[in-house]
Formats: structure tokens, sequence, C-alpha cells
């Protein structure tokens, strides 16, 4: 990854809480009432956490540290060097956790969970 593709995930991801935004205003019922709103936020939510765990592992390799096996490792290692704050860590490695769920168990995705993430989780 080079330099100029950091700024690219960045927009990437604030582009997503963007429109996420939107459908956070909705109601429960209608956010669920279109099967649209629903792919849309999975998303937008997998390719935002995506992102930032691409940004972290550039950070990983550039400034030489452990290489990390997991994208829970990637959030240990950047607090470890004091790049992410130690309070933080567990809400970014259950943020990687349900982008895992959303890749590989996308079939049982809770949706008042979803919208709860998007209606509480996303400051």
């Amino acid at each position: 990854m080079k330099k100029e593709d950091i700024q690219t995930k960045i927009d990437i991801v604030l582009d997503n809480l963007e429109k996420l935004a939107t459908l956070k205003a909705k109601t429960y019922n209608d956010f669920i009432s279109d099967f649209r709103n629903i792919d849309s936020a999975l998303h937008r939510l997998q390719t935002s956490i995506q992102a930032l765990l691409d940004i972290g592992s550039y950070i990983i390799a550039s400034l030489g540290l452990r290489t990390p096996n997991t994208n829970a490792e990637i959030i240990e290692i950047l607090s470890e060097g004091g790049y992410v704050s130690k309070d933080k860590i567990e809400t970014y490695i259950k943020m990687s956790q349900f982008r895992n769920r959303i890749v590989h168990l996308y079939n049982h995705i809770d949706t008042e969970m979803l919208y709860d993430i998007l209606t509480n989780e996303l400051g």
C-alpha cells in the first residue's frame, strides 16, 4: 500500500459514515422494512472497518512493528505502540469481530444488533 492509498481509505470511511447517518435517522421499523437499508448498512460498516484495519496494518508495517497474525492483533500492536488508547481496544476488537461476522456469518446477522450499532456506536 502506498501513502496516498491511506487518504483514499480515510475518504471511504468518511463517505460511509455520512451515508450511514441517513440510515441512522430511520426508525427501526423503517430500517428493516427495506432490505436495501440492511444491505447498505452491512456493506458500509464492513468496508469502513476493513479500511481502518488496512490503515492500521500500513502504520504497523511503516513503523517496523511486529507483524500481526489477526485483525485483533493489529489493534493490540497499535495500542502497545501508543497509537490506540487502551480504553478503546475492546471496542475496536469488537468492530473487527463484527466485520468477520458480516463476512463469514452473513446469514446470521441480527438486525436489532445492526440497528443498535448504527444508532449508538458510530460516534
